[in-house]
């Protein structure tokens, strides 16, 4: 598959947050949903990552303008080998692993992880992690 250009834009109140992981897995865990979001576009994929902290959380909103997920899939897509069926299901080769993967890793951080239809197109990925100063 060839991948469009694609716009991805980074919103913080600071540039002081840190987070202690596993490079490798949390990159993984980045590119995985940055993939997503592109794959699942119809149009010049736009990607907006918000990074923002809320009492003792630090949140990082993964917004997209894709196609979306129907209300009766969302609550799916982080099972394994879960696959939505659409219009660009048949394009993108997968086997339903790379979201099942992203909330393995945030479980074992101990981090939440949402999934959220965005108002007019795409979906919004929240990561919450518990943040120390």
């Amino acid at each position: 598959m060839k991948y469009p250009e694609a716009s991805v834009k980074i919103e913080t109140t600071s540039k002081d947050f840190k987070i202690e992981t596993d490079v490798f897995h949390f990159h993984n865990l980045v590119y995985n949903l940055l993939d997503n979001a592109i794959k699942y576009c119809t149009e010049k994929p736009e990607i907006l990552v918000q990074i923002t902290q809320q009492n003792q959380i630090l949140k990082l909103a993964f917004i997209d303008n894709g196609i979306g997920i129907p209300v009766k899939n969302i609550s799916f897509i982080f099972d394994k080998f879960y696959r939505v069926k659409n219009e660009k299901s048949n394009e993108v080769n997968g086997f339903g692993l790379g979201l099942y993967y992203v909330k393995e890793i945030c479980s074992l951080q101990n981090w939440k992880i949402k999934a959220e239809n965005n108002q007019e197109k795409g979906i919004t990925i929240t990561l919450s992690i518990p943040y120390k100063k």
